[in-house]
């Protein structure tokens, strides 16, 4: 065989390698890569419903993000707020829900409510922000009622569906707005423990006591720990947040590591503010995306809905994003 030959064969069998490699490495950043739909597709479809949620799945997301509250008769629902938000849901008659005076919150407190009566709001005819979220691309949906969580799990098993679900425990540690603490934590990992899919649920919360409790009952449930832009400052010198289960960020090297690895041993996922991770940012909290990685937390940060902070926090190595518009960010993801 001359050498004109043996340079064609090495040329080809290089081009073949190098394909193989490119579309097995691109194909691997992309199935690695956490697609979250936050409260399922807010910014396309009334969240937290189980409407949302199969749409947030048709469109190819890894994981649906939601969150909990408990019922007077112990039911987990699916709900951002721990109570009845007069600007997401109307009464059954359509009318709306009218706030009391002299109580801080839209409507009435889950804990004080049983499931037959949190059934009767309807949930998906109202769009709690129309500047923010402008229509179309959202679109409402009259008539979605406030679904359990095991709604949710038989939503996933019937459609045969291998989405992730990342769910936000909300325990406000400031005020007595829900069930108690330890009973909540119980119901959930129970409930989570009877789905059959424990193995695709993390548990998540700012209320990071609550992810150490989650811990105790079951070592092997992953947590993630969210962190606002505010919520790991401590009170005064003597008193950390009240977010942080004894965490006095003052007392750490302050910054996100320091005081991701005081909760070390509860903690799995860090999922902070972006700004928080973002080293361009006002806010960045002297970590990098790296750092906290090589000490063994993966990095999910919320929520982004912009397609340019989308790919700089790519290019920052992070796990995963949390978006209202997973649309923008599987695009952003196909484009990369």
């Amino acid at each position: 065989m001359n050498n004109y030959y043996k340079y064609l064969i090495y040329l080809i069998i290089s081009a073949f390698l190098l394909i193989s490699f490119s579309c097995k490495s691109n194909s691997s950043v992309k199935s690695s890569f956490d697609i979250q739909g936050h409260r399922g597709a807010r910014g396309l479809r009334p969240e937290n419903t189980l409407s949302g949620f199969q749409f947030a799945i048709d469109l190819g997301i890894t994981t649906l993000e939601l969150d909990i509250a408990i019922t007077k008769d112990r039911h987990v629902i699916v709900t951002h707020n721990p109570y009845v938000s007069a600007h997401l849901c109307l009464n059954g008659d359509g009318s709306l829900i009218q706030k009391n005076p002299s109580d801080r919150y839209s409507g009435p407190l889950i804990k004080d409510l049983t499931l037959k009566e949190i059934k009767e709001f309807d949930c998906g005819s109202m769009n709690p922000n129309a500047s923010q979220f402008p229509e179309p691309p959202r679109m409402n949906i009259p008539g979605e009622p406030m679904p359990t969580l095991n709604e949710v799990f038989i939503l996933i098993n019937e459609t045969n569906s291998i989405v992730r679900l990342n769910i936000e425990m909300k325990i406000d540690p400031r005020y007595n707005v829900t069930i108690p603490e330890k009973e909540f934590v119980e119901i959930v990992v129970k409930e989570i423990q009877n789905s059959g899919m424990k193995d695709r649920v993390n548990l998540q919360s700012f209320n990071w006591h609550s992810l150490e409790w989650v811990k105790r009952i079951d070592p092997s449930i992953q947590t993630a720990g969210l962190l606002g832009s505010e919520s790991f400052r401590a009170i005064n010198d003597s008193i950390p947040s009240p977010w942080l289960n004894g965490i006095h960020y003052s007392y750490t090297d302050g910054t996100a590591l320091g005081i991701l690895m005081e909760a070390k041993s509860y903690i799995d996922i860090f999922s902070p503010s972006w700004k928080l991770v973002h080293p361009t940012d006002s806010k960045f909290l002297g970590s990098t995306v790296k750092e906290i990685q090589s000490a063994g937390f993966k990095v999910i940060p919320w929520t982004i809905n912009k397609t340019q902070i989308m790919i700089e926090l790519i290019n920052e190595g992070v796990d995963g994003i949390i978006t209202d518009y997973p649309d923008s960010l599987i695009s952003v993801i196909e484009r990369l």
